[in-house]
């Protein structure tokens, strides 16, 4: 069978990601499970844990308005097939990788969620679990995970089809491109990834593709390592004997871990998944995508909880990855203009009983051969014969950010390097209309200031421009929010006045009291947000804003007035529920608080790695165990 693409769509129980949070996140990163410390690290990897760290993810905005209600809706689906496998990607889902079928055997290579429910993994909140997830940029599931992505069919020299990806990282500054091609000769799925810093000054650079994989209680992990540095959500990194205990079973892991294997340099990276019958899924690199990494859910209550949250009851997953740098703690240095780019390659594997049931001396060798076998009778040579080709069959459309920051470098006479294999639309979407009108030297100056502006910028060049243009509250507001987010608070608190004299707006208004609670002065903090929320009582962010604040200025029964004062349909939602129950117990009602939390809501956007419910739960009944649905703890 000659390998094809097209598009298709599938129904798929999904919970909607729903709107963009409107309120641009200025403030500190999505607080992440754990920090790492860098005591007794080689060097290497302390110098690169330091390096480029991320403080806030301005410009995107959050992606938080989901529940958990789920209905049957389309996902549309990049599709790459020969007579070997079916490879499929979720174009408007990051190009995600959600299936990988391997025709000879009927099995799914890779984790297949039989659901689409986002959660609160990701750098912009929604997130969701299965297949295999290209992360660039910095720590974490990177901001597009649950965008579209640009896509093109691009025609080989031997006329085979290959899938290009590709869009501009933000947050950044770089363009990333994926082209995947099906094998001819043999069932491999090879990725050529490029990756280019088109501006001139270095930024830091983060890449780790994440594969899951469905976990049975024999699955089993193996890489060509003898030692790993190991978390287990507590932020130190233990060098620890990958044989004394064995941990290449993801099943017996007693809880959530990350094993960063340290692979030797000079041998193939590659890492591997196997079921007791000895089939599986190797994933092979070029050197440049050097680092591999288990990580395991564990054999935990909180652990179990986390799969099914995730995917339901065919949730149970553990997923092998692969880096750039040793541990996902560390950023690398890229040189501005520089271009870096890699192959990885996806092969089903079979191995005899020494890998199966062997120790991991005797397993690895028998493992590595057989991963080398198969990728060596691979060919992905069409990648880079297509890699400089431009697209001209549009499969998708990104955002316009591409096409928007290379003219505005072009226009303070900056060098733009864009790669010479994507294109980017001015006029993507609606993100992008405010910003490609004032490059036109048009602006808004008739905004409303009850409208919540669709998109934000970031940066010197940008507040410039928005200096040069008329006057208003927006363009006074949007230099005021780039000030906030580069941590220049009292510039920031100025221009937030200015747009507010001008007219008076929710966002202004929210962004200083931000900058005041900052500043320490919280009553003002306070004051302003009820202002805000006056103006915009259906932004529930908002309320929830204003609900924390009161709560740390030790106002709880204000709390409690401001949760009745919200609609039913809010009150109902369960950070609303969380802040409620918080309230209570601040004020020492724990009877109130208990009903509360013995109505078994949920929290569609529990953090991972946040203990927020059992720890509520253990305050209201000190002398009852925590129920499993409160339960996502992962020690």
């Amino acid at each position: 069978m000659t390998a094809t693409l097209h598009l298709t769509t599938v129904a798929v129980p999904s919970a909607p990601v729903g709107p963009t949070n409107p309120l641009p996140p200025v403030g500190a990163m999505p607080e992440a499970p754990y920090e790492a410390s860098t005591a007794n690290l080689p060097d290497e990897i302390a110098a690169n844990i330091a390096y480029g760290r991320v403080t806030s993810i301005h410009p995107y905005l959050l992606q938080d308005a989901y529940s958990r209600e789920r209905s049957p809706a389309p996902m549309r689906l990049a599709v790459l097939e020969n007579a070997h496998l079916r490879a499929e990607f979720a174009l408007d889902l990051g190009g995600r990788l959600v299936r990988l079928l391997d025709k000879a055997t009927g099995r799914d290579l890779v984790y297949r969620n039989a659901m689409f429910q986002p959660a609160n993994l990701g750098l912009r909140n929604a997130w969701f679990s299965g297949g295999a997830e290209w992360n660039i940029g910095m720590r974490g599931h990177w901001p597009l995970t649950a965008s579209p992505l640009y896509a093109a069919e691009i025609a080989a020299p031997d006329g085979a089809p290959v899938l290009r990806m590709w869009e501009y990282e933000r947050k950044r500054g770089l363009i990333v491109q994926l082209d995947a091609t099906l094998d001819d000769n043999a069932p491999a799925l090879h990725v050529r990834v490029r990756v280019r810093n088109p501006h001139p000054r270095e930024t830091g650079m983060y890449w780790w593709t994440n594969i899951a994989v469905a976990q049975t209680p024999g699955s089993r992990v193996f890489a060509p390592a003898t030692h790993a540095y190991q978390t287990q959500y507590d932020g130190s990194l233990g060098y620890v004997d990958i044989a004394d205990p064995d941990v290449s079973r993801p099943a017996s892991a007693p809880a959530a871990a990350d094993w960063f294997y340290d692979l030797n340099r000079d041998r193939t990276p590659w890492i591997a998944a196997l079921e007791p019958d000895g089939s599986g899924l190797a994933h092979v690199s070029s050197p440049r995508l050097r680092a591999r990494k288990l990580f395991a859910w564990g054999d935990t209550t909180g652990g179990r909880h986390w799969c099914d949250w995730l995917g339901g009851e065919t949730g149970a997953y553990f997923e092998i990855q692969a880096g750039l740098a040793t541990t996902q703690y560390e950023h690398l240095p890229m040189p501005g203009g520089a271009t870096w780019e890699w192959h990885e390659t996806f092969v089903p594997l079979q191995v005899d009983d020494a890998a199966r049931h062997g120790d991991w001396e005797s397993a690895v060798p028998v493992v590595e051969a057989a991963v080398l076998r198969a990728s060596e009778a691979t060919d992905a040579s069409r990648l880079e014969a297509v890699a400089d080709v431009a697209p001209e069959r549009m499969l998708n459309i990104g955002a316009p950010w591409g096409a928007l920051e290379a003219e505005l470098a072009a226009r303070v006479g900056e060098s733009f390097a864009s790669l010479p294999g994507v294109r980017f639309d001015r006029d993507a979407g609606e993100e992008g209309a405010y910003w490609a009108a004032l490059l036109d030297g048009e602006g808004d100056a008739d905004a409303a200031p009850l409208d919540a502006p669709a998109s934000y910028v970031d940066g010197e060049r940008w507040d410039q421009l928005l200096a040069g243009a008329a006057a208003t509250w927006l363009t006074h507001y949007h230099r005021a929010v780039i000030a906030h987010a580069a941590g220049e608070l009292p510039r920031a608190a100025s221009l937030y006045e200015a747009s507010l004299r001008q007219r008076r707006s929710p966002w202004a208004l929210r962004g200083l009291a931000q900058a005041r609670i900052a500043q320490g002065d919280a009553d003002a903090g306070i004051t302003l947000l009820t202002d805000a929320l006056s103006l915009a009582a259906e932004v529930v962010p908002l309320a929830l804003e204003l609900g924390a604040e009161l709560l740390r200025a030790g106002r709880a029964d204000e709390v409690r007035g401001l949760v009745a004062s919200l609609p039913g349909e809010v009150r109902a939602l369960g950070r609303v529920r969380m802040l409620d129950v918080r309230a209570a117990l601040a004020m020492g009602d724990r009877e109130a608080a208990g009903a509360l939390l013995e109505e078994r809501f949920e929290v569609p956007d529990i953090r991972e790695g946040e203990l927020s419910m059992s720890a509520l739960w253990r305050e209201a009944f000190p002398d009852r165990p925590v129920p499993e649905w409160y339960d996502f703890s992962m020690s």
